[in-house]
């Protein structure tokens, strides 16, 4: 694939908009995008702020949770395809018989300390598929990479959940690790 050329869309809040865009072209295949990103789903997005990936998931047609305590872009309102959230990330559940397609997430926290939530939002199935960035500005980050994905994979095996990992070091990520973990039948 090389390095994708990606455009910053005028209309988005952030550069960051381009990691996800990168992310879902890198791990979803295109035969399968509408499928599993369309209007009929519901994602979560977790430390919003401004919307750079709330915006890929809206441009999706997805209906998105906006999870933070800062402001989300005007525009993003506009669509009527959001709600913010004006909480914490960290505690923040998704509401009572809502069904959550996604759940994306690109917080600067501890890696350690994302993949548990991510692990607590697969483990309770209050998402299907996820989207998120382990940050890493310690030394040892390639060890700190497999502790949080040899740890999600535990979680998940001792639930006999059938899942696939995927990991990469996306050309648009800075010190960071881009992560997509789908949950299957």
């Amino acid at each position: 694939m090389g390095i994708p050329r990606l455009k910053f869309p005028a209309d988005a809040s952030s550069r960051s908009t381009l990691k996800l865009e990168e992310a879902i072209l890198t791990f979803i295949p295109r035969k399968e995008e509408n499928k599993r990103l369309n209007e009929n789903m519901i994602g979560v997005d977790l430390g919003a702020c401004p919307g750079g990936w709330t915006y890929q998931l809206v441009k999706r047609g997805l209906f998105v949770y906006a999870v933070d305590h800062g402001k989300m872009a005007a525009s993003l309102h506009d669509t009527g395809r959001i709600e913010h959230c004006a909480e914490d990330g960290f505690k923040f559940q998704p509401p009572k018989r809502k069904k959550v397609d996604w759940l994306v997430c690109d917080m600067v926290e501890q890696p350690s300390r994302i993949s548990l939530l991510i692990g607590k939002w697969l483990l309770n199935a209050w998402c299907r598929e996820t989207i998120f960035n382990l940050k890493l500005p310690m030394k040892k980050r390639y060890q700190e990479v497999i502790l949080c994905l040899e740890n999600l994979a535990v979680m998940l095996a001792e639930q006999n959940l059938n899942f696939k990992i995927q990991a990469k070091h996306l050309y648009h990520d800075r010190e960071e690790i881009t992560v997509h973990i789908a949950l299957k039948p």
